[in-house]
This record gives C-alpha cells, structure tokens and sequence, in this order.
C-alpha cells in the first residue's frame, strides 16, 4: 500500500458494496479474504480487487488493533492548547504530532485550537510532555485534561 497523500486523494462514489466491505473492515480488520467477500457478497478475487483499489484511491489508509482498555497506558490525557494569532499554526501542529507520547492532534475552532491526546507511562512522563508543550513559540495558554474513565460500547 503506498503512503496517503490527502492533495492527489479523490473519494470515489462507493456503492453498498464498498460500503458493506468498509463496515466488515472496522469490524475486524484481520477477516480473510475468503470471510470479508462471504459476507459482502462477492467472489474472493472481487473483494481483493476492491480492497486494492480503495486503497489505491486513499479510501483505507491503513489497519489498526483495537485494545483492551487494560493493556493501555496508566496515564493517559487531552492537552487544550491555544495559539497566538499570528502563530504559524500548521507548523505547529506537526511538531507536535513528532513529540513522544503523542497519539493524535485534533485541530478545533473558538476558544481551544487544538486538542492533543497522549499516552504515557508515568506522570512524570505527562508532565515532561506538558514542559514540552509549553516552551514551543506561539503556545499561548495550556490546560491538562487527564482522562479518569473511558466509557466503550
């Protein structure tokens, strides 16, 4: 599979098919070939071919494990991190989607620019990524949000 490029990405119209196979996919994203076109439907060399081309397309960018909430890290939290106006807000999202620890940034509009969830080990761990945090350059205000319960279906 070749790496996603949002800029050359083009989302095909999917017919229920696809959409079936995306839905089996989120589900289990291990199934066979032979399990995903049973239940879709189709012939195994069909569902290969559609697997592939949305793949190619920038559909699916990638397989991912779910885990039990028990083999997560011990400390886990959301940063809401504001910017100055004038800060170059991209380039600060990428740095700190690099920084250790780092699981996703979520860029929001009104009083909170972005969201950063992490994983770590220990506190101390939290809080070197908050010192972390605060030294870059247009970080205007940040507030640590540790996660005490996540509720899942």
């Amino acid at each position: 599979m070749r790496p996603y490029n949002r800029a050359e990405a083009h989302i095909p119209d999917m017919d229920q098919k696809d959409r079936l196979l995306l839905q089996t996919l989120r589900g289990n994203a291990r199934a066979s070939l032979v399990s995903l076109a049973r239940d879709i439907g189709l012939s195994r060399s069909a569902t290969h071919d559609r697997i592939t081309k949305l793949e190619e397309q920038g559909v699916i960018t990638g397989y991912t494990i779910t885990l039990a909430r028990e083999a997560l890290p011990d400390v886990r939290a959301f940063f809401s991190v504001q910017f100055e106006t004038s800060a170059a807000q991209s380039a600060l999202v990428h740095q700190i989607k690099r920084l250790d620890h780092v699981e996703g940034v979520y860029c929001l509009s009104g009083d909170i620019d972005a969201l950063v969830y992490c994983e770590c080990d220990t506190s101390e761990q939290l809080c070197d990524l908050r010192d972390a945090l605060a030294q870059y350059e247009g970080v205007t205000g940040l507030s640590t949000r540790p996660i005490l319960s996540t509720s899942q279906d």
